[in-house]
Order: structure tokens, then C-alpha cells, then sequence
């Protein structure tokens, strides 16, 4: 789907500068999460002798980690995609998810996770790789620009330990005025609670109303329809050739439609009041 030329370039002058902070989804958005999780699942699926094309591999893992997100909506997020591998591995295998691939450590009221493929003895590589991954070639110098007018926020379903490391590679030249986690909230997106756990902090911290909060995004399901459904502005970033966050869900009736975040910097400066 092509983005709307007018919900792009026809823009009353401040449409886009009349708000005071974009609220980013961060993997898929600003970081390339599609190729991080091929990256790491492909070798499954050659091993396999599935098909291993790219929608394949994304879709796979996507009928995955809805569920899991669901069932356990306050699971550390390594610990959550350690558990989508082993389950994608046993189906891949034809077998059931290995009753020991998690469990709950009664003595420490912790999540433990086991696999074959694992960095430090409890977690795959794979679960652990997130922080690595690299933003899209258009963000940072898209954030540089943004943050010269909005406040900066990110809310993602993630935890504070791998948004950390994220942070660490795209900071510098631009900082975040703040970051919100599944594991701050207690949930996962979609569900209403991060969001509504975002906009109080927003209002708490920085006295920023919810009609005065954007909201950016790439995921359709994660982010622009639960904030359109709240009465809030939204703004789809529709990167090409995108699988995850699509399912069931229209972008094109997003506010404001952009091909990428650059484009989306480019279109706030020209639309100055």
C-alpha cells in the first residue's frame, strides 16, 4: 500500500508542529526489527527444510509471539522471545513445545527458560540479540530534526535492560526525553494499559495532554489502531515491503501517512505555521 499523497503533502500549515510530543513504537519504526528477527530465525528453517522466505520466517514467528504476549503480559521480553524460538523450533520439528522450555523457579519467583541454543546457559543468542540490532539508515538524522520541536518518547514492548543497548547506538546527537517498556506498564501492546500508562506519564511528567501527543508508528495492530481508538492523532510510518504489525488492521486510515521517518522530518519542517 502507497501512502496517501493526501495525507502527506497537503498539510495546513502546522497540521503537523501543533503537537507536543510524537510517542514512537521503536522496533519497526526506528530499528529494523524485520531483519533482526530473519536474521535470527532463518537458520531454523534451512535446518528444517521449510520454507524459509522472508514473509514465511516473520509470519511464523508473528502467530507466535501474540500469543505468548498474551499469556504472559508481564514476561521480561528476552525471556518472552526465548520462549517464541523454542516454541517456532519444536513446531518446525513437528513436536511440542518442550514442557521444560519455561517454567516458573518457585524458589525465586523468576522465569526460567532452557534451550540447546544458548549465550549464558538459560537464554538463546536469539533472545538476546535485540539490543544489537541496527536502526533504519533514515532514523537518527530523522530524530536529530524532530527533536528540535517535539519531546521524544518511546513505547515499546520491550524491557529496560534491551531498550538500554538500543538507545546506546542511536543517542548522541538527539536524546529521548523518555521511554516507556512493557516491563514499566505490565503489559504488552496492544493491549490498552501501555498506552494508557504512557499518556499519564506524559501528563505527569512534561504536563502533555493527549490531544497533544502523536502518535508514530509502523505496526497497524501494536500502536495505530489502539490510539486511534482512543481519540488520538496518529501518524503511519509505512515502510516498504513491511509484514509485522499489518494483520486485520488498515494504516491508510492513520492521520497522517509517511514512507519513512525521514520523509516524516521533511513534511513537519516545510510545515511550520
Amino acid at each position: 500500500m502507497t501512502a496517501s499523497p493526501a495525507n502527506t503533502v497537503h498539510l495546513q500549515p502546522g497540521a503537523l508542529t501543533k503537537y507536543k510530543a510524537l510517542v514512537f513504537d521503536c522496533y519497526g519504526t526506528l530499528v529494523d526489527w524485520e531483519t533482526g528477527l530473519y536474521t535470527g530465525l532463518k537458520p531454523l528453517f534451512d535446518k528444517s527444510g521449510k520454507p524459509s522466505d522472508r514473509r514465511a520466517v516473520l509470519e511464523a514467528f508473528l502467530s507466535v509471539e501474540a500469543d505468548l504476549q498474551a499469556r504472559y503480559p508481564t514476561m521480561l521480553y528476552p525471556d518472552l522471545l526465548a520462549k517464541v524460538y523454542t516454541t517456532i523450533e519444536a513446531r518446525l520439528q513437528n513436536k511440542e513445545t518442550p514442557p521444560d522450555a519455561l517454567r516458573d523457579d518457585i524458589s525465586t519467583g523468576t522465569t526460567v527458560v532452557s534451550s540447546a541454543h544458548t549465550s549464558s546457559g538459560t537464554t538463546p543468542v536469539f533472545a538476546q540479540s535485540v539490543g544489537s540490532w541496527p536502526s533504519f539508515p533514515d532514523t537518527v538524522p530523522a530524530l536529530i530534526t524532530l527533536s528540535k520541536r517535539f519531546k521524544l518518547v518511546i513505547l515499546s514492548n520491550i524491557d529496560r535492560a534491551t531498550i538500554a543497548k538500543t538507545r546506546a547506538l542511536m543517542e548522541g546527537p538527539f536524546a529521548f526525553d523518555a521511554v516507556y517498556t512493557a516491563e514499566d506498564a505490565g503489559a504488552y501492546k496492544p493491549a490498552p494499559e501501555m498506552l494508557a500508562y504512557a499518556l499519564a506519564h506524559l501528563k505527569e511528567e512534561f504536563g502533555i495532554e493527549q490531544e497533544e501527543v502523536l502518535m508514530t508508528a509502523q505496526s497497524v495492530f501494536h500502536d495505530i489502531a489502539p490510539a486511534k481508538a482512543r481519540g488520538m492523532a496518529t501518524a503511519w510510518i509505512n515502510r516498504a515491503d513491511a509484514v509485522t504489525g499489518l494483520k486485520d488492521a488498515k494504516g491508510d486510515e492513520a492521520m497522517f501517512i509517511f514512507p519513512t521517518m525521514s520523509a516524516m522530518a521533511e513534511a513537519v519542517e516545510k510545515n511550520v505555521s
